[in-house]
């Protein structure tokens, strides 16, 4: 796999476990996962705090505890990426599957941590476990008085292939230019999505709707507690609703050519 497809690998873990929380004992999973690591020097208990052995756990599961570093504590986590020079508390060119970790009362020690899912223009999407005691989900903006650091695991360490080179850049249009919309083949090559559309399907349709869903997240549009889940429910369409009023696009909630059009101008 690549550096790319291992960092999408541990998302979609960490994604597995939303909702797994500690009122109905569900959580109980991460805990276990993170004890049948080989050689962490702590067993979770029930009454433990839980965010480090998320992130850790996910790694686990993924065969990754080489680049996710297995650790219980915040502070340790930290020690941990410091020696392997992982550890950053600058915010440029932090990626999906990297680390944010958290100082709540300034005090420069580390209290939580989460596992950066998405990124935008302005911050990042966070899936984190023991957030109110469940894994779930925080929009975390650049400069938050609350981050402490970053680490950016190995993954290109345990890539097995690399990366296709990037795609030369497309010219950002002004804002209120919307870019012409593709003709010709337009319909060969996206569909028409509405609300429905990725559900209870894994489906190329999915990842479109996730797609879309990702360019709202980063022009700032709120996708609400499902986040960039591939289904196109109510709260996708409002979000979209939303993007085609400040566009002066008609608000019907669907992306069409015009609707696809106008995000790719705006946020390519």
């Amino acid at each position: 796999m690549t550096e790319n497809e291992l960092r999408r690998l541990v998302v979609e873990r960490a994604r597995v476990w939303l909702g797994k929380k500690e009122s109905d004992g569900s959580f109980l999973e991460i805990l276990d996962a993170y004890n049948a690591i080989p050689g962490v020097s702590y067993r979770m208990r029930e009454t433990d705090p839980w965010c480090a052995a998320f992130v850790s756990a996910v790694g686990a599961v993924c065969g990754l505890s080489a680049v996710l570093l297995s650790e219980c504590s915040c502070p340790r986590m930290i020690v941990l990426y410091r020696r392997a020079g992982r550890y950053t508390e600058s915010a440029e060119g932090i990626l999906p599957g990297d680390l944010v970790f958290y100082d709540w009362d300034g005090d420069r020690v580390a209290d939580h941590v989460g596992l950066i899912e998405e990124t935008g223009s302005d911050g990042w999407q966070v899936i984190e476990g023991n957030k109110s005691d469940a894994v779930g989900r925080r929009s975390l903006r650049r400069g938050d008085k609350a981050i402490l650091g970053f680490a950016r695991p190995d993954y290109a360490a345990a890539a097995t292939e690399a990366d296709a080179p990037e795609a030369p850049p497309v010219k950002i249009l002004p804002i209120g230019v919307a870019k012409p919309a593709p003709e010709g083949d337009f319909a060969l090559r996206f569909h028409t999505l509405q609300a429905g559309a990725g559900m209870g399907t894994h489906s190329s349709l999915r990842e479109e709707v996730r797609a879309v869903q990702r360019q709202l997240w980063a022009l700032g549009f709120s996708l609400g507690p499902c986040g960039t889940d591939g289904e196109f429910g109510a709260d996708t369409r409002r979000a979209v609703c939303a993007f085609q009023r400040e566009r002066r696009l008609s608000p019907d909630g669907v992306v069409g050519p015009l609707t696809r059009a106008a995000l790719e101008g705006v946020s390519a």
